[in-house]
């Protein structure tokens, strides 16, 4: 019974933003240079979509662990691009693994907000604020989330170097035995363009976990490639350092904006 309540729920979130896009009706072309959470790196730049953009993703993300177990997460998101200079979005992790039984994760509410467009000194900001609500089997508690973003050009040629700083920090609103009360995520990323379809991402991630006593350090490399004007694809690797980091990451990744 517990689980047919979440899943209700579920059903009524993906609802109300599917009303929300549908009353949109801009189309704007996707930006493979605008960096997406998974796509195919953790690390995020300071900007929304554009003012009513649309945008379905799905990441693919494969973890093999330092004892040889495998874990498998697919994640659907929906992103619109509102207020100006902001973009709310919801998402939805599927868990497949060896160890946990299959099941969904919690579910994401997120909204991010542009403070600035950068100058020569200046850099972009911007903030996101999330909720994850106990759409799991196991899930307890609604979890807030902030996460402060830096995005910085570090020249003007035509290769667009830039220079991205993410922190996040999330509360536990229900602790249960063995979970932290609250939690970090830190990475520093770096992208440039390798053409005018393809952009190159690499990120350092320190990561606490919800669980006590478990940080992910992560180094991860990927590119993402316009395949057409309105579709972008991803793909990464990453390398755990430390014995509870992943051995192995694999990241693939599909947008669509409509």
């Amino acid at each position: 019974m517990r689980m047919l309540t979440k899943i209700y729920r579920l059903v009524i979130l993906c609802g109300i933003l599917m009303v929300i896009f549908i009353l949109s009706s801009v189309t704007r072309a996707a930006d493979h240079t605008n960096l997406e959470e998974g796509l195919p790196v953790e690390t995020i730049d300071a900007y929304p979509i554009p003012y009513l953009g649309r945008e379905i993703q799905t990441v693919f993300n494969y973890d093999r662990g330092h004892e040889g177990v495998d874990s498998f997460i697919v994640t659907p998101r929906l992103e619109f691009g509102f207020p100006r200079n902001g973009q709310i979005s919801i998402e939805v992790p599927v868990l497949f693994g060896e160890i946990e039984p299959d099941d969904i994760g919690e579910t994401r509410l997120e909204w991010l907000y542009n403070f600035n467009q950068e100058t020569l000194l200046l850099p972009a900001f911007a903030v996101t604020g999330a909720i994850d609500l106990p759409t799991g089997e196991d899930s307890q508690g609604v979890d807030p989330l902030v996460k402060f973003i830096i995005t910085k050009t570090l020249s003007r040629s035509s290769l667009f170097h830039r220079l991205h700083v993410n922190l996040a920090y999330q509360f536990n609103d229900d602790e249960q035995p063995r979970e932290r009360s609250d939690w970090y995520k830190a990475s520093i990323g770096y992208s440039a363009r390798l053409s005018n379809e393809t952009l190159f991402v690499a990120d350092y991630v320190r990561e606490e976990r919800k669980e006590e006593d478990i940080e992910f350090n992560l180094i991860e490399t990927g590119v993402r490639y316009q395949l057409t004007p309105l579709t972008v694809i991803s793909g990464g690797l990453g390398f755990g350092i430390g014995d509870e980091s992943p051995d192995v990451r694999a990241i693939l990744g599909f947008q669509y904006t409509f």
